[in-house]
């Protein structure tokens, strides 16, 4: 392993994820095995503590009837052989001047150890307690002793009473209860460590399954997508980025279904100007009918005009370029202003026109809106429904106002669509009858003109519907919520 993939192992999630638990898990157990440490040796020194201390208040008591001759110095000295005995230690009785007095051991009148001069001072204070010290730490294998020490009083002059035990057997309990407590507490940590290793590789593996996708995502590969192997969080992170390639690759088909229609769309009358260009310019259109063929070429280059305006028109409000200049409008005036710039084309294709408003309580209502746009909207649907509706068809348009909406319903009697054609009304260059798309100035239809309608809609806060049914005619149902009054 190269130092790259040594580095990226440092940085990885996994890694960091499994170097985390299991630096919790060290600590837990380190702190585990520090409070058994330490409960376990209390436990024995405390065993010891009581059994010295118990003695101690014996061998006080051997010196009081020694006191009172109830026992001989003879009788004294064996009792406290006995009594040493039974702690399987020593016992020294030492003076003022740091001399042992007498004890369980033959050494009346030798100074004490230098390592215990501590406990005399201290004992000489009046205090009493336990240490574990060794009193020939010259020697090639030291012996640990615990020593209790505490002030006696003997004949009237104060002495100091030390009993001693070998520390070995306590450190040899306590040894083995420390290897009884780490080993398994060794072997737990390595299950642990296993285990974290196992758990961290399936917590880290979605996102590097999700790592690789989106280079694969990158790259244009639109068919990657993450297995969902768990309804948590993870799981939850892997379906989202699964719902995001999904519309990813929507948008990517729609992106390249749109690049295809701008370029048919722009191709045909490009071709047909080419063709009419070259075609004068050869001879093989005679001069008296340039006039015509010129007003086809006009036609023409207005579809382009439109189609470029459209498309532009649709970029700005998809993107949001173009910010609505949203104000309050008094919706029955408004409808019935660009209604009226309507009338002629409509009554030029021979069909008549049906106006429906409300009562006139409701002449005031207002409406948030873009002015404009509104009056884009009731234009684009209008002449939608002019290019579906024949001659001596009908044209309705109605206003309805309720306590919370303005619904306005733009009604034909044209040919009407099917489900299929409903379904794909709003898609941009869709047109539902190509040879029915006839503009009343002659030019065809760009096929974008439902799709602005949709979103002009959409960014004012209102909804739009549409209901048809083949040979009754098309009905639009748009709804804005009214302002309400203060």
């Amino acid at each position: 392993m190269n130092k790259t993939n040594i580095r990226g192992l440092y940085r990885s999630l996994y890694f960091k994820i499994f170097v985390s638990f299991l630096a919790i898990c060290v600590l837990f157990f380190v702190g585990l095995g520090i409070f058994w440490n330490y409960y376990f040796s209390d436990y024995f020194y405390k065993d010891k503590k009581e059994l010295l201390h118990s003695r101690f208040e014996e061998v006080s008591q051997l010196l009081d009837s020694y006191q009172d001759g109830s026992i001989s110095t003879r009788e004294l000295r064996i009792t406290m052989r006995l009594v040493a005995r039974s702690i399987n230690g020593h016992i020294w009785l030492v003076d003022k001047r740091g001399i042992i007095l007498t004890g369980s051991t033959e050494m009346e009148g030798v100074m004490l150890p230098k390592p215990m001069d501590f406990m005399f001072i201290e004992g000489m204070k009046g205090k009493s307690g336990f240490e574990v010290f060794s009193p020939w730490p010259s020697e090639t294998n030291p012996r640990n002793l615990f020593a209790y020490y505490a002030p006696l009083q003997f004949s009237g002059q104060p002495i100091l009473a030390f009993l001693q035990i070998p520390a070995g057997d306590i450190n040899e309990g306590i040894s083995t209860v420390r290897f009884n407590i780490l080993l398994p507490l060794l072997f737990s940590l390595i299950a642990v460590g296993v285990i974290l290793y196992f758990i961290s590789r399936r917590l880290a593996k979605p996102l590097q399954q999700m790592n690789t996708a989106a280079l694969e995502l990158a790259k244009g590969d639109f068919s990657t997508r993450v297995p969902v192997q768990t309804h948590d969080e993870v799981g939850q992170l892997a379906a989202s980025f699964n719902f995001m390639v999904d519309q990813l690759e929507n948008w990517e088909g729609a992106r390249q279904e749109f690049l295809t229609n701008v370029s048919h769309e722009l191709r045909s009358p490009l071709t047909t100007l080419r063709g009419f260009i070259v075609a004068m310019n050869d001879g093989v259109i005679p001069q008296e009918r340039y006039s015509h063929y010129l007003q086809i070429c006009d036609l023409e280059v207005q579809r382009l005009q439109r189609l470029v305006n459209e498309l532009l028109d649709l970029a700005r409000i998809q993107n949001g370029a173009d910010s609505f200049q949203m104000q309050p409008v008094k919706i029955r005036h408004k409808m019935e202003e660009v209604l009226e710039l309507l009338k002629d084309p409509i009554a030029e294709q021979g069909i008549t026109l049906t106006l429906v408003v409300p009562p006139p309580q409701y002449d005031e209502v207002e409406v948030y809106l873009d002015p404009d746009r509104f009056a884009q909207i009731i234009h684009n649907l209008i002449y939608n429904a002019i290019h579906f509706t024949p001659s001596g068809g009908k044209l309705t348009i109605a206003l309805e106002v309720t306590s919370s909406d303005a619904i306005l319903y733009i009604q034909d009697t044209g040919r009407g669509m099917t489900e299929a054609e409903l379904a794909r009304i709003w898609e941009r260059f869709y047109k539902a009858d190509e040879s029915r798309s006839t503009r009343p100035d002659g030019g065809t239809g760009t096929g974008l003109g439902l799709t602005i309608v949709k979103h002009l809609v959409n960014g004012m806060k209102g909804t739009i519907s549409v209901q048809s049914r083949v040979g009754e005619g098309s009905e639009f149902r748009i709804v804005f919520p009214v302002m309400m009054k203060r």
